[in-house]
């Protein structure tokens, strides 16, 4: 497969999501406590990644600094679409 293929669905930073899986099954209720433990702290940990990928995008005067003239020419294009949206012609 090629890497535009596989790059293709891949978010933000290259983290590939895992397909979800079901638990292991159990027998007792202090492996279904186990298990239930190791789920969450898995989860906890992606979701550390996520916020961490997400951060900066949170910070618009950051993002404003690192690109003044995409962020200008956005705001160019979002105003000149919202004028022609809302245009009495």
């Amino acid at each position: 497969m090629s890497d535009s293929i596989k790059s293709a669905g891949t978010p933000a930073g290259g983290i590939v999501p895992a397909p979800p899986r079901a638990l292991a099954p159990v027998k007792t209720t202090d492996e279904a406590r186990a298990a239930l433990a190791a789920a969450r702290e898995k989860l906890l940990a992606r979701l550390e990644v996520v916020e961490q990928t997400l951060e900066p995008l949170s910070n618009w005067k950051s993002v404003v600094k690192k690109h003044p003239l995409l962020t200008i020419g956005g705001a160019f294009v979002v105003g000149y679409a919202l004028a022609r949206l809302f245009s009495r012609r």
